[in-house]
């Protein structure tokens, strides 16, 4: 009887423990048909489509043209993030935090974006000299003010830097530049002297202090990263990991100058240039 008892246990538990199974399994298959329905390629969870048309008219009613909307995603409880461009300039791409009953704008970085898109190109202009290819990427520091700014130009494709930096006065700027390191270490000199003529600009507070990263990228991931920032209005997860797996040198430049001497960015990119 006792036996038979034991029987009976063992093949419940052997019954239980493949119906949790075979629950395991289905759950499984049910997450890989349903989670890239309800999260996008960087983990963010997916809005209606409505939140894209809702986000495209406050910025059409705050900036008075048209916008693509590349991606909505969670930030809080009453508002929503949205990566967005101007239809006028699909290469401008910006984050925008909007009201979620689309009250309007609660900020944007639009500006920004644009005013960083002239440093931008005054870098990569520099750097195309000495490389066979560059990416760069701008970031300035949203400040409050930027609305007012904004109300005082006529058109954004008009904005400059040092007008922007004169009103708004942005405290930073970071500058994310990939490199095949092993090309250009002949134009050390003139590359150094470049960052050097920014200290007048900065003091003249043309353009804020900068932090210059440098990555030694290949030219195929020099494309992706350049690619990535026409739908992605700031870097997030897929872009730092790439970059983190380069290496890497890093310096600043302020009114007082760049804060390391030529010798040490000679040193450090002959060093970076040693990878592979």
């Amino acid at each position: 009887m006792e036996k038979e008892n034991e029987d009976k246990k063992i093949v419940k538990i052997v019954t239980i423990t493949m119906a949790s199974m075979f629950l395991g399994v289905v759950l499984l298959i049910l997450s890989f048909i349903l989670l890239p329905k309800f999260l996008n390629g960087s983990g963010r969870r997916l809005f209606p489509e409505g939140k894209y048309s809702m986000t495209k008219r406050v910025l059409r009613e705050k900036y008075g043209e048209e916008f693509i909307v590349h991606d909505v995603y969670s930030k809080a409880s009453h508002e929503y993030f949205a990566d967005c461009s101007p239809v006028s300039n699909k290469e401008v791409a910006f984050r925008a935090a909007v009201w979620k009953d689309g009250s309007g704008v609660v900020y944007d970085e639009y500006l920004e974006s644009i005013v960083a898109r002239e440093l931008k190109n005054e870098i990569e202009e520099e750097l195309q000299k000495y490389f066979d290819s560059v990416f760069v990427k701008v970031y300035l520091s949203y400040r409050v003010g930027s609305d007012t700014f904004y109300e005082e130009v006529n058109s954004m494709q008009d904005v400059t830097m040092e007008a922007y930096v004169r009103i708004v006065n942005p405290s930073w700027c970071r500058i994310d530049i990939g490199i095949d390191a092993e090309e250009g270490n002949e134009h050390l000199e003139e590359e150094y002297a470049f960052y050097e003529s920014m200290q007048k600009k900065i003091s003249d507070k043309k353009i804020p202090p900068m932090d210059v990263y440098y990555y030694d990228m290949d030219a195929e991931l020099q494309e992706w990263c350049s690619s990535y920032f026409t739908q992605n209005g700031q870097a997030y997860g897929t872009y730092d990991s790439k970059c983190h797996e380069c290496n890497e040198m890093t310096y600043r430049c302020t009114a007082e100058g760049v804060s390391i001497t030529y010798d040490e960015f000679k040193t450090m990119r002959e060093e970076l240039s040693k990878y592979e």
